[in-house]
């Protein structure tokens, strides 16, 4: 009886465990299935991006930094990130523009502030920029911080204010006073950016509107010339 009954039980567990096994193998499968459904489907949209720009976008200078003739016909528009390598690289790429023998009458640089989340000490450097531009010295600060990507501290804030001839006293204050402005100043050029310009990223560059993907002097020519902006 006793074997009996402990034969009965093994039964029992083997294909109870039997059951599992199948189930985890079924759901396993069914899993596998699910994900490669969803990546086949996400990866045509992955290739795809963002549809063809068809108009240009408006992008209005406001109370924005700017390089140049403020009345000047077409505008080269960035959007940066003070802590991005490549806004870095493109800012030279930027001021050839305006000193080019072709564009130099014709067009002005507008800053756009676009602070990346994941770069910390982007926006206060955007904040000492724009306590800078108070006193039309924005790109002159703007040249200490791309330069200094590394080591963008208030104490560097406040060395290269100086170096560059601020009236410290006012920098000083405006840095204190205008914290709350330049947050509102800071966030609408972003909300224009992701609304308007569909920006994804840093540095993003528009000419006249249009983005410019060929990031050279000779690109902005180009934008120009097949857009018929002068």
């Amino acid at each position: 009886m006793k074997n009996g009954l402990t034969l009965g039980l093994m039964v029992v567990v083997v294909a109870a465990m039997g059951w599992f096994s199948w189930y985890s193998w079924d759901r396993m499968n069914k899993m596998e299935a699910k994900m490669a459904q969803l990546q086949k489907g996400a990866a045509p949209a992955a290739q795809r991006g963002p549809p063809p720009q068809t108009t240009a976008y408006k992008l209005p200078m406001g109370r924005s930094p700017f390089m140049g003739n403020k009345d000047a016909k077409v505008s080269v528009v960035v959007f940066s990130d003070f802590q991005c390598p490549f806004c870095a690289r493109v800012d030279p790429m930027l001021q050839d523009a305006l000193k080019d023998n072709d564009l130099k009458n014709d067009v002005n640089v507008v800053f756009k502030n676009f602070p990346l989340s994941f770069h910390k000490d982007a926006k206060p450097a955007a904040k000492a920029a724009l306590a800078a531009w108070e006193q039309d010295k924005f790109w002159e600060m703007s040249e200490k911080l791309y330069a200094n990507q590394r080591a963008l501290t208030p104490e560097n804030f406040t060395k290269w204010a100086k170096e560059i001839g601020l009236n410290m006293t006012k920098w000083e204050n405006d840095m204190k006073n205008n914290d709350s402005k330049y947050d509102t100043w800071i966030k609408e050029d972003m909300t224009m950016g992701l609304n308007n310009a569909k920006v994804r990223g840093t540095p993003s560059i528009y000419v006249g509107g249009w983005e410019l993907r060929e990031r050279s002097v000779d690109g902005i020519k180009k934008v120009i010339k097949e857009k018929n902006l002068l």
